[in-house]
């Protein structure tokens, strides 16, 4: 079996040391969750990266495949001028997957950029560091609805399980950003229930009832990551695994989750 491991990673900047600093220790949980995480990785053995990332350049209508040769990772943004990573692109992955979707007509376009952004930048700094040879997949998210992201997490599951690589994937997401009395968009019930709805399937290894939200309720919870969420849910449909929450805590009023999927 090509698919080796699955994992839902936080993003938030705060958790580079460099970045976070003083304010790490407010979310201490969510980095020792994402140190075990690396080590189950680890573990696991993968050839090839496949991070979903919906923090990308993202299209109306079509996912997104980065198919740069290479990529590099830095938090110049957040004020770390020093971290700089590169990383190995797995092309031909990348080519077979655009080749077979062309013929399928599923709605996919490649893009060629260098720099990844934070939300496949963080996962890859905590959970990579001890794979230098690791080769990575960027996958954007799109516009389309939630329904459609499932279906086409569906077909690129028959694409990870005939290749001859060993391959994990990282959907790299934050869950509401309206969780707590500290929200920076004010809170929400619906934001507190869209997390606890999330962390139940999870928990449940229900990957498919993530079907059961809604854009308005993504868009009210102002979850960046629903579409990645639900790409990694068409992945997991009707795999053997165990899902494990990790972690799960918003000190700062975001839902920050880490979740580990063995196969």
């Amino acid at each position: 079996m090509a698919l080796v491991g699955a994992c839902i990673a936080a993003h938030t900047p705060l958790l580079l040391p460099t970045v976070g600093k003083e304010n790490l220790s407010l979310i201490e949980k969510t980095q020792k969750a994402m140190q075990q995480l690396e080590q189950e990785l680890y573990l696991a053995q993968p050839e090839t990266l496949l991070v979903i990332t919906p923090h990308g350049n993202g299209l109306p209508d079509a996912m997104t495949l980065n198919a740069n040769p290479e990529y590099v990772t830095n938090f110049e943004d957040f004020g770390d001028l020093v971290t700089k990573i590169r990383w190995k692109s797995d092309f031909m992955l990348i080519d077979r997957i655009r080749e077979d979707f062309k013929l399928k007509h599923l709605p996919l376009v490649l893009d060629s950029t260098e720099a990844l952004d934070y939300g496949a930048a963080v996962p890859l700094f905590y959970l990579a560091q001890h794979m230098p040879q690791i080769k990575v997949v960027p996958l954007v998210p799109s516009n389309l609805d939630v329904k459609a992201h499932f279906d086409f997490g569906h077909e690129l599951k028959d694409e990870i399980m005939s290749s001859t690589r060993r391959i994990a994937v990282i959907c790299s997401a934050d869950l509401s950003h309206r969780a707590g009395e500290n929200s920076p968009e004010g809170f929400s019930e619906r934001g507190v229930a869209f997390d606890e709805k999330i962390l139940g399937d999870m928990k449940n290894g229900n990957f498919a009832g993530l079907l059961d939200i809604d854009e308005d309720w993504a868009n009210e919870a102002r979850s960046c990551s629903i579409k990645a969420l639900a790409i990694l849910a068409g992945i997991m449909e009707h795999v053997n695994h165990k899902t494990t929450v990790l972690s799960y805590e918003k000190p700062l009023g975001v839902g920050y989750i880490v979740a580990s999927s063995k196969i």
